[in-house]
């Protein structure tokens, strides 16, 4: 099948300032320098479908004769999203670059960032002779359909269910549409999975299909943990309570406890069923002798500062029993 040519567009006046506080256009100060052929200053170059990087060719226009020693540096600020479709408002979390030089005898390049899928402001810098050349430029990305992804996960081994952590991590999204930058929770969860732990790359954030590997090694892992665990001194269990407890695990935790018979869920786990992972042990005093409705009116406010909004009067936690719950009831 013929690729197709990646997309883009110019900003105009890209080193003005925009005015309209709900715009979701990021004013672009390029402090260009030297005469360029191509790209155009602020040129918007997108990582497609398939998780595949832009060609993006940079062209000098000089008479010096070479060498021509060339600098590129690509940057982005991860500042949180959440899921919902709006400005980016969220603080920023962390910053993510990668650098690289080489000379050439060439006045032109095809962008190869370390053969790396990544994205945000790139800014590609030219010493030629007494010339000086700046250009940058940005990089965004496209979503993937829901039936590519479910393609993708057919092609790794070991990742039965995964296609249901992935629709209620990020209904199937790498980026968000509002801004075509990828993902990013409040928790440092990052991408179309919401890798965490370990730390993802620059590039398992910016591709869905590294976000995707990264997760099925995790989520590998995950199910050989519970897959020990309920096979403890040759207890049997069923497929359904091993996804059960993977999916389980992936939130943090186990969902099986032994009654002295057979596996049961976490009896003393009683999940908010108005959140995705929120609930409370009722072995705690505090929890004990309270109703769903009474906890979450208790609680609720204290959900919004995340594990700050733990302590002894609101003992509320984030649960992967509930997780699991949330996940097999949608």
């Amino acid at each position: 099948m013929t690729k197709p040519h990646p997309k883009k567009h110019h900003i105009k006046h890209a080193g003005t300032t925009n005015g309209n506080a709900d715009s979701l256009v990021k004013v672009v100060v390029t402090n260009d320098k030297g005469e360029w052929i191509r790209p155009g200053a602020g040129d918007k170059f997108y990582i497609d479908e398939s998780a595949a990087f832009p060609e993006i060719t940079f062209e000098i226009k000089t008479n010096s004769p070479p060498p021509y020693d060339w600098e590129w540096k690509i940057e982005w600020n991860a500042h949180v999203s959440g899921l919902v479709e709006r400005v980016r408002s969220g603080r920023k979390l962390k910053t993510f670059a990668e650098i690289g030089k080489f000379s050439s005898d060439t006045k032109l390049w095809q962008a190869d960032l370390n053969r790396k899928v990544v994205g945000g402001k790139l800014t590609v810098s030219v010493k030629a002779g007494d010339d000086d050349f700046k250009r940058t430029v940005i990089i965004l990305g496209k979503n993937p359909s829901n039936e590519e992804v479910t393609e993708f996960l057919n092609t790794l081994h070991n990742v039965t269910g995964m296609d249901k952590l992935i629709e209620q991590e990020s209904k199937f999204k790498n980026f968000i549409n509002a801004d075509e930058e990828p993902i990013v929770a409040g928790d440092s969860g990052y991408g179309m999975t919401q890798l965490t732990t370990p730390a993802p790359s620059f590039t398992q954030i910016w591709s869905w299909k590294e976000n995707v590997r990264g997760a099925a090694h995790l989520f590998q892992q995950k199910q050989a943990a519970a897959k020990t665990y309920l096979g403890q001194s040759g207890r049997h269990y069923t497929d359904e309570q091993l996804a059960m407890e993977t999916i389980s695990r992936w939130n943090g935790g186990g969902y099986h406890t032994w009654n002295g018979q057979a596996w049961e869920r976490n009896p003393t786990m009683l999940c908010d069923s108005k959140t995705g992972n929120m609930g409370w042990d009722t072995s705690i005093a505090a929890n004990q002798g309270k109703s769903e409705d009474e906890l979450h009116a208790r609680d609720k406010e204290q959900y919004s500062q995340m594990k700050p909004g733990q302590n002894a009067e609101h003992p509320w936690k984030y649960s992967g029993v509930c997780y699991a719950d949330h996940v097999a009831s949608h």
